[in-house]
């Protein structure tokens, strides 16, 4: 235990010398912790006062001897239960395998089991920070069923176990993915579990947005989901039974948070170091290779462009967004009948293409920044110096182009409106091109030296590419809604609406190009950053 806690001392003078190693001595630790916890007051008052009125209303409804405000709980516990599991055992596997400190760790007399407990403490106070937004769901409901002082100390004791759970059986995914995985197989697994934690987190919103005032049909909408939601084999039915000072259920949760707790101490006996092999170390497997033609140095380049972009994660996660971020308003809008998901269809399609903008360039710039690390070798080459900037702006457009065709494609099955998005994607495509070189020169012009790949851009960088992308965004969006509607705004005459809507963006368009194709031959790409001093 004294290892442990000299462990986890460590890490707190790590954590609380953050704002000094970044050069912000003005602003200590316990201001950042001041600031967090204004966040989490600032959204927890105003849910508990909302949930409070609920759950009162919802206690009186008795669904086989289980109210419908224990269903809701059961139902937030298991949210909880999804979206720690589905982030945490990412983010354990990073911290204990690729964590820049394991290989110093593992040389001295600690041993692994102890080394495993404190990154998997640490990865708890990082990534638990979700677990703690359902604590005024659990006051409003300790206060609407009239708990007593006691039973609410005991209802967050108990969660505490349930915590201990959820951390245990990530933790043993985490060991199990080490023994199979690789880097990048564990990072694109981070990527498709932190996409099921938004794809939850918009049917979460949803569901909240569909409670209303009328608890008979709130109550039908529920009564079908009673006997799954409420399963004895499930951690939130213990939690459920423990708090109602049930036997079984307090039983379970010690049983299960122990036994779970101990096996997985057991299993990092001999696993952080073999694991730490596996995840670090080169593949031994050999795989035949395919001899590739491509003619002209151009493809070439496309083709290492592409292979690239498959291999980093960041990239792949943006692409993601644009297809991901329509469904917050078709969610907002199902229960609202065919008539409301036709209305949400313009707002989706809007926020595809101002994510598609904004994203261009940052996708972008993380190409732009592995390729400049490389400029001695690609400099040897006998291509052209603007051939690589070329393949990467081509890959990015063409690559956010695919996901909006795709995207609109459904939503144009789905509705029957096959014109307006896609004329959409066809000015989309210009102005995305342009936004990929504009963000080739935002790399040279606002480079992050300690970003990496994933923060190519510094703040000031990143702020100028989002201005950027909503205009181009803007451009795109009101030239296709121009052509494919008859009539914007009523009161305008059809000339000066057919110059503000589609003359003026298409104008506004050629001379943002010109503006970044003129920074960009200004830009000596043997020494680019250099160049940009002088």
């Amino acid at each position: 235990m004294s290892q442990l806690g000299l462990l986890l001392r460590y890490k707190l003078m790590m954590w609380s010398n953050i704002p000094k190693r970044r050069g912000r001595r003005g602003m200590p630790l316990f201001v950042y912790v001041l600031i967090l916890a204004g966040i989490f007051a600032g959204i927890s008052i105003p849910a508990y006062f909302l949930f409070i009125d609920t759950f009162r209303n919802y206690s009186s409804i008795i669904f086989n001897g289980v109210s419908l405000a224990d269903i809701f709980v059961e139902i937030s516990m298991i949210g909880i239960f999804i979206l720690v599991l589905v982030t945490d055992t990412p983010s354990i596997a990073l911290n204990i395998f690729m964590s820049d400190d394991v290989e110093f760790l593992l040389s001295l007399p600690i041993s692994q089991p102890t080394i495993f407990i404190s990154k998997t403490i640490e990865t708890m106070v990082q990534g638990g920070f979700p677990a703690l937004f359902l604590i005024p769901i659990l006051i409003a409901y300790a206060t609407a069923t009239e708990m007593s002082w006691y039973a609410i100390i005991f209802m967050f004791l108990m969660y505490i176990l349930y915590f201990f759970i959820l951390t245990a059986v990530s933790a043993l995914i985490a060991l199990g993915v080490s023994k199979v995985a690789s880097r990048s197989g564990t990072q694109r697994f981070m990527i498709f579990t932190s996409l099921i934690v938004y794809v939850f987190a918009i049917i979460l919103m949803n569901a909240v947005g569909s409670l209303n005032s009328n608890t008979t049909a709130t109550a039908n909408s529920f009564a079908h989901y009673v006997n799954t939601v409420n399963s004895p084999f499930l951690p939130s039915t213990w939690f459920l039974d423990a708090i109602k000072m049930q036997w079984q259920g307090i039983l379970f949760l010690v049983v299960a948070s122990g036994g779970l707790s101990i096996l997985a101490y057991i299993v990092a006996s001999n696993g952080i170091l073999t694991g730490f092999s596996r995840m670090t170390g080169a593949n031994k497997k050999t795989s035949h290779k395919k001899a590739y033609r491509i003619r002209g140095p151009i493809m070439a380049f496309v083709s290492k462009d592409i292979k690239l972009m498959r291999r980093e994660p960041s990239i792949l996660f943006l692409l993601i967004y644009p297809a991901i971020f329509p469904l917050i308003f078709f969610a907002g809008s199902i229960f609202s009948g065919h008539g409301g998901m036709i209305d949400a269809m313009i707002p989706a399609i809007l926020m595809s293409v101002f994510v598609s903008s904004m994203y261009t360039v940052m996708a972008t710039a993380s190409l732009v920044s592995i390729e400049i690390k490389v400029g001695d070798f690609v400099n040897t080459l006998p291509v052209g110096k603007r051939t690589p900037l070329w393949s990467k702006a081509f890959v990015i457009m063409s690559s956010f182009a695919i996901v909006m065709i795709v995207t609109f494609a459904i939503l144009s099955i789905i509705f029957g409106d096959v014109f307006f998005p896609m004329i959409t994607v066809v000015f989309s495509a210009p102005i995305l091109l342009i936004l990929s070189f504009f963000g080739v020169y935002a790399t040279i012009k606002w480079p992050n030296s300690i970003g990496g790949i994933r923060r190519p851009l510094n703040t000031t960088g990143s702020f100028v590419s989002m201005g950027i992308g909503f205009l181009g965004a803007v451009l795109a969006f009101s030239e296709g809604f121009y052509v494919s509607e008859n009539q914007i705004i009523s009161f305008l005459p059809a000339v000066l609406e057919f110059f503000v809507f589609f003359v003026a963006p298409v104008l506004v368009e050629i001379i943002l190009a010109y503006i970044t194709f003129k920074l960009l031959s200004k830009v000596d790409w043997t020494k680019p950053y250099k160049s940009e001093e002088r």
